[in-house]
């Protein structure tokens, strides 16, 4: 499967923030994630960056919406 894990990233460091994300949505410093079952997160930050091969997406400055 090609789900990502998304890592928020605060101060140098990262933190897990959800797993088998099927599909990111960006809504200006918004980010809404959802895995293939509808599981729903909405994050408040901006992607820094994105490696697909190795299914991770980092985010700076999270915080929940």
């Amino acid at each position: 499967m090609c789900q990502a894990r998304v890592y928020g990233q605060r101060e140098g460091h990262e933190q897990l923030i959800m797993e088998d994300v099927a599909l990111i949505e960006v809504d200006g410093d918004v980010c809404t994630m959802a895995t293939l079952f509808g599981e729903e997160k909405r994050v408040k930050g901006r992607i820094v960056r994105i490696d697909l091969l190795k299914h991770r997406v980092v985010l700076e400055e999270v915080q929940d919406v």
